[in-house]
């Protein structure tokens, strides 16, 4: 009787122990396929306040622009479904440092100060800035904004801009939009921008005006995608973006949102920079 009731708690113990090793292992693939079902989404963090390389269609909840184009291109060819997480343009870095973003691809500048906690693509645009005023104003240079009040988007390198020239009430704020509603209210004598924002809005707002700084294009000025630091798909993104300027699949998304003849202005005057050579 007694032997019969030691084989019978073995045979118990064999069966629960089996049980379990099968439940571990269904629990195994189980986390395994959610892992892979994560390496496949790509969370690309935006500020969508910066016309037209990032915004809100109209009507919607849907994002259009420049940035918004690259971005499915990119995550297409590197086999990703891509998720937008949308923010104030000064929140972009940390967000991607603390892992709630895979990468940043929205008008970001690829600073040495950025690049000591995050790495960057090679640049893919490259801008030329402008200030925007008043009708009339004619604030066509940056000296001639000393002793007044000019804003710019929190964090970006248009704010460090209009500190280093030293004269200027330098007031950032969250969003370039707001910005401009306090240049259209007399808040802010003007406002630093990339020409082809600025050109949005004064087609928005015919009571505005903007003047193109020239100058040289530095590394600094540049857009760029950023993404983690010592991030293994650096090398791949670079090679994308060589693909879509070879293939002429970048010239087709800035002609859906610069338009053809603000297209042609702006290769025409990057072919001039050696920043801009392949």
């Amino acid at each position: 009787m007694k032997k019969f009731k030691m084989k019978s708690i073995f045979a118990f113990l064999a069966t629960a122990m089996l049980a379990m090793m099968l439940v571990g292992c269904g629990g195994e693939k189980k986390d395994a396929a959610a892992d892979a079902g994560k390496a496949d989404k790509w969370v690309v963090a935006i500020n969508s306040t910066f016309p037209p390389f990032e915004s809100v269609k109209e009507g919607t909840k849907d994002y259009q622009g420049v940035d918004i184009d690259i971005a499915h291109y990119i995550a297409k060819k590197m086999n990703k479904k891509i998720e937008f997480t949308d923010m104030k343009f000064a929140s972009l870095v940390p967000t991607l440092q603390s892992g709630r973003a895979d990468v940043i691809i929205s008008a970001i500048s690829p600073t040495s100060e950025r690049e000591k906690v995050v790495s960057f693509s090679k640049p893919y645009y490259f801008p030329m800035k402008a200030i925007l005023c008043k009708k009339g104003a004619g604030y066509d240079a940056m000296d001639k904004l000393k002793g007044k009040k000019a804003g710019a988007s929190m964090g970006t390198t248009y704010a460090k801009e209009l500190k280093a020239v030293g004269g200027i009430e330098v007031v950032e704020m969250d969003t370039t939009p707001l910005v401009v509603q306090d240049i259209k209210n007399g808040r802010l004598a003007a406002g630093l921008f990339d020409s082809s924002q600025a050109a949005v809005f004064v087609k928005q707002n015919p009571d505005l005006e903007l003047h193109v700084l020239q100058g040289a294009v530095v590394k600094d000025d540049t857009f760029a995608i950023a993404l983690p630091k010592d991030s293994k798909d650096v090398e791949k993104i670079n090679e994308i973006l060589k693909e879509m300027r070879t293939n002429g699949e970048l010239h087709k998304i800035l002609v859906a949102h610069l338009g053809e003849e603000g297209t042609k202005e702006y290769e025409a005057a990057i072919e001039k920079l050696d920043i801009a050579k392949l």
